[in-house]
């Protein structure tokens, strides 16, 4: 049986390459979802397959960023909502009836970053570009792109467009990177397992309402007592 600290940081993992993403579009929706899992594992493999079908809709407009993931049959909930002007982050989790929410500030999460073990280092992964090899999803035009760090064992397949102009900013480690255009697919590859996640659907349409997310019931704590009780289950950001 795959472990709980693999599934759960596969699952913090898939949020936050995605978290405060925002294309050059005035307000939309781009919902992705994992459609295809892998390891050669034969366990692993069994436990990934609760990740397939795993939905994350994100959601934005001029002054807001919200991003709404689904996992593993409704077991994992986590909504994250950033308000882009000052970067102040409203994040919630319902894991199996467990309610957290966490209210944060750009400097609290820098603070704590710089202690470390809040996600893989991506400072030293290095990016490379193939142009030639291309496909087209949703009506855009993508291109590939490889991220790797050969020393981490860790990396990501993309296929990128950029015809959607996207910010990596916020993105808990790829803030570090500079990527070209929005990746509408891509592979995480991470030692033994493989995740493919691909965008179902875009529209430059967004309600407002969206954006008023529902916080009664949740247990509220910081940033750091959050990264404590996820390290205490084994499933960590420093997965």
């Amino acid at each position: 049986m795959l472990k709980i600290k693999t599934l759960l940081g596969a699952c913090l993992m898939i949020l936050s390459t995605g978290v405060f993403a925002q294309t050059n579009l005035e307000s939309g929706v781009i919902k992705m979802e994992i459609t295809n899992v892998a390891s050669e594992d034969e366990n692993m493999a069994a436990g990934l397959e609760m990740l397939k079908g795993t939905e994350t809709n994100y959601y934005f407009n001029e002054e807001k960023s919200l991003v709404k993931a689904n996992m593993m049959g409704g077991m994992m909930e986590m909504t994250t909502l950033v308000n882009n002007a000052d970067e102040f982050l409203t994040f919630t989790m319902n894991m199996m009836g467990q309610k957290m929410l966490v209210e944060s500030t750009k400097e609290e999460r820098d603070a704590a970053e710089a202690k470390g073990g809040t996600g893989p280092d991506m400072t030293d992964f290095e990016i490379t570009y193939d142009e030639e090899d291309t496909k087209e999803i949703l009506g855009y035009k993508c291109f590939k792109a490889n991220v790797n760090n050969d020393d981490q064992g860790f990396g990501f397949i993309m296929y990128v467009s950029e015809d959607i102009k996207a910010s990596s900013k916020m993105v808990q480690g790829l803030d570090k990177l500079d990527i070209r255009g929005f990746p509408l697919e891509y592979i995480m590859d991470a030692k033994q397992m493989q995740m493919t996640y691909t965008a179902t659907e875009i529209s430059d349409e967004v309600d407002a309402e969206v954006f008023n997310i529902d916080t009664k019931g949740y247990k509220k704590m910081t940033f750091e007592e959050f990264m404590e009780t996820m390290g205490s289950m084994g499933g960590g950001m420093g997965f």
